[in-house]
Parts: structure tokens; C-alpha cells; sequence
């Protein structure tokens, strides 16, 4: 289940007063994630299976647009590795991220565990070590699975080694409140058989929350903020024979129009990162020391990017306006809007003349609600139909599909479910 970060916040506090019997002792930071950096909203480009066509075609375009940074993800399928291993290397040093497309580029649930262990753990270390010897210093955070195909156990294998998985399906909108599940993360498809450079085009507006939304996906999640788009796209040519490919002069005219909506335009790890750390941060307790107090917080994933720079405000609310933050050592100097970018994977800092904090009142708990309607779809988003709960129909073929559950009262979520 999707979660949000309030009631958890709530109830940090609530433990920790009750364990201390102390207002202001171990408490839940008085701290508000900036939403997408700052940005009404984020989007991160994502490229597959590693053609040297990314790095000719896609590289002078990059260059020429330094507010973009986008991810590849690359595989060792027809010794792509090896042979474009200095290309990716130079679009690792100019800010892009490299990612984990499996050795092989198989079939993930045909895998036997000691075959995942190879194609998805051992294969990061085999990226890193492929891309240094160009001079490219990769720290391999992110996963996105071959055909989109995963389950539970892959999964796990995954996790051990990244910090988020792409997958696909739907839209490829994420809310800022609504936490994703990490090892599946959707993504909008690039294919010129079903998507059209002009849908593109309108998906980069509905993630800044521009325009009138009557003509947009109506599936998860639905349009009532600036959200994260994800895009899933392959070969960057001219190739019209390849329904994957897309013409380099329209990925331009994507990248333009997401800098022209001001958009947080950036990698696939570097966006995860940020949310995941937002989750953490409004959930961060904090202990009195002298003059102040100690804030420190775990965090999410131990393959986490070196730095995550997370901008934060002050809640004034809770603790005086002339509070002032350190960290390492150092007293942070606030933006020009008021908010602090600390560094997220420093695991603390210090809060000076924050005045009485008191403790928040416990919320009133709602009555639960439960999902009465399920819905079918495809992997291409296309709607087969209805059915019951988190089940495919018997009468449907084996294959991969999509069930959305509504109800009045809660978020609609949807599954990916294999039959």
C-alpha cells in the first residue's frame, strides 16, 4: 500500500513523548521537504539497452542543454558493454546516469537465483569496472528490468544491490506525497506504434500541471499537482524500421519543451533519491543538547547516490523564525526563498534557537475504506475489462497485466499481476 508521510510523522512524535515523558524530546523534526526541488514538478529521460546511437546522437544535443541530465541504462546484450563502454563514459563525466539493463538482457523470471545473482548483482560491479577504465567514476544506484518483466523474488535481488527499479506501465506519473514501490517503478513508453511525439509532449505539460487535462490519460495518478514523469525510451536515429526508435529531432523537442515548462529535469536515481530522502527527513527525530537540538536520521538504502543535496524549510510553526541549521561543522546559509539544502547523506544536523516546541496533537483516525472495483488492462494501458480483486480471469492467456483498484475514499493504486 502506498503510504503517506503525515500520520507517520504524528506518530514519531507521539512515541517519543510518551517514552521521554518530555515535550520537545525525541521528536519529529520541525523540517518540510521542497517538493521536486524546488520545480512544479520532475521528469527523468531514460534510454535502454545501451545502442551507440545514444551516445552519437544524444551527447551533442546534451551538451548544448545543461539543464538536462537523463539516465542509460546499459546491458552487456551483443557486447554492448564493451564496445560502447567510452561513449557511456563520456556521458557519465558530462552529469548523466548510468544504469543497470542485466547482463544478458533475458528473461528475469526464467532466471534461476544464481542466474539473477550474475545478470543483475555481478553485472553492476562489471559496468562500474568497464566505464573506469575510460575515466568515468559510476556508482550504479538504479535498475530498470528487461521487457519490464519482475516479480517478488527478482525483486529481492535487486534490492541488494540498487536503490530503485524501473519498470513500466501506464503513464509514468509518481505523486510528491505518495510513496512508489522502488523496485517497480512505471514509466511512460516511447513506441511509434501506440505513442505520438504530440502525447509526449502533453504528458511533459501535465507533470508542470499545465493546460486543461481533459484529453489526458485518465489512469493513476490522477492530475492535481505537478508530479515525476518517467520516460522509457531505446534507440535515438532516424530508423523508422525500429518502432522503438525515436527521431533525434523530437527527443530534442522533448527536452525543449520540459526546459520551457521549467521542469526538474534529471536523472532517474538522482529524482528517487531526493523523494526517498523527503520521506526520511519529515520522519527524522531530533534529542536536546545544549542550545539546541540534535537531529539524525538513517538512510533508506545503502546504494544511495554519494550526495543527495535535499532542499528543506523550517516549520515556524513549531519552532521560532530565527532557527538556524549546521551541519558538518558549518552554519547553512539560507536560500533566497528561506529554505536550507543540507546534505541529506550526512545523517544529521544541528538545530540552534529554535524557541519551545511543543508536541502535535494526535489526529482523529478515519474509518477505513476498502477497493470495491478492479480493473484490467494491458501492459500498453489498453482496458480488458473488470475483475475480481488482484486476479486475472481464467479465461485470459498466460502474460503480464496491469489490475487498478478504486474506491470512494482512498488513492486508486494499481499492480502489475503475472498469470
Amino acid at each position: 500500500m502506498k503510504k503517506k508521510t503525515s500520520n507517520k510523522s504524528t506518530a514519531i512524535a507521539l512515541a517519543c513523548g510518551i517514552a521521554f515523558g518530555l515535550a520537545g524530546f525525541c521528536m519529529a523534526a520541525p523540517f518540510r521537504t521542497v517538493p521536486w526541488n524546488g520545480h512544479v514538478g520532475a521528469v527523468s529521460f531514460t534510454f535502454d539497452d545501451a545502442y551507440e546511437t545514444q551516445f552519437l546522437n544524444l551527447k551533442p544535443l546534451l551538451d548544448a542543454m545543461p539543464d538536462v541530465h537523463v539516465t542509460f541504462f546499459l546491458t552487456g546484450f551483443q557486447d554492448r558493454l564493451t564496445k560502447n563502454a567510452e561513449g557511456f563514459a563520456a556521458l557519465a563525466n558530462s552529469g548523466n546516469e548510468i544504469g543497470n539493463h542485466t547482463l544478458s538482457h533475458w528473461r528475469l523470471p526464467e532466471e534461476t537465483d544464481d542466474e539473477l545473482e550474475v545478470e543483475i548483482t555481478d553485472f553492476a560491479d562489471t559496468i562500474e569496472a568497464a566505464l573506469a577504465k575510460y575515466g568515468a567514476d559510476v556508482n550504479i544506484v538504479s535498475f530498470a528490468t528487461p521487457g519490464c518483466e519482475n516479480g517478488e523474488n527478482i525483486k529481492k535481488v535487486i534490492q541488494k544491490r540498487h536503490m530503485i527499479n524501473r519498470d513500466c506501465g501506464f503513464d509514468g506519473r509518481n505523486k510528491w506525497d505518495v510513496e512508489p514501490d522502488w523496485m517497480s517503478l512505471k514509466a511512460k513508453i516511447w513506441s511509434r506504434t501506440d505513442v505520438t511525439v504530440n502525447e509526449m509532449l502533453n504528458a511533459l505539460d501535465t507533470a508542470a500541471f499545465i493546460g486543461t487535462f481533459n484529453n489526458t490519460n485518465p489512469l493513476e495518478p490522477q492530475i492535481t499537482e505537478g508530479t515525476w514523469l518517467v520516460v522509457l525510451q531505446h534507440d535515438v536515429s532516424e530508423r523508422t524500421i525500429d518502432y522503438l526508435s525515436i527521431n533525434p529531432d523530437d527527443i530534442k523537442r522533448l527536452f525543449e519543451r520540459a526546459v520551457k515548462n521549467k521542469l526538474w529535469i534529471a536523472p532517474l536515481g538522482t529524482v528517487a533519491a531526493y523523494q526517498r530522502a523527503h520521506f526520511i527527513i519529515e520522519n527524522a527525530t531530533m534529542d536536546k543538547i545544549d542550545n539546541g537540538y540534535s537531529v539524525k536520521w538513517k538512510i533508506p538504502h545503502e546504494r544511495m547516490p554519494k550526495s543527495v543535496p535535499l532542499r528543506i524549510q523550517i516549520d515556524t510553526t513549531r519552532v521560532s523564525s530565527k532557527t538556524t541549521l549546521e551541519q558538518d561543522g558549518k552554519k547553512l546559509t539560507p536560500e533566497s526563498d528561506g529554505s536550507y539544502i543540507i546534505e541529506f547523506m550526512s545523517q544529521s544536523l544541528i538545530m540552534r534557537n529554535t524557541g519551545n516546541i511543543p508536541l502535535p496533537k494526535a489526529k482523529p483516525k478515519k474509518a477505513i475504506a476498502s477497493y470495491s472495483k478492479f480493473t484490467l488492462y494491458d501492459l500498453r494501458g489498453k482496458k480488458l475489462g473488470a475483475t475480481n480483486g488482484f486476479s486475472v480471469p481464467k479465461d485470459y492467456p498466460k502474460g503480464i497485466y496491469i489490475i487498478r483498484a478504486e474506491a470512494e475514499k482512498l488513492p486508486a493504486i494499481t499492480k502489475k499481476v503475472a498469470k
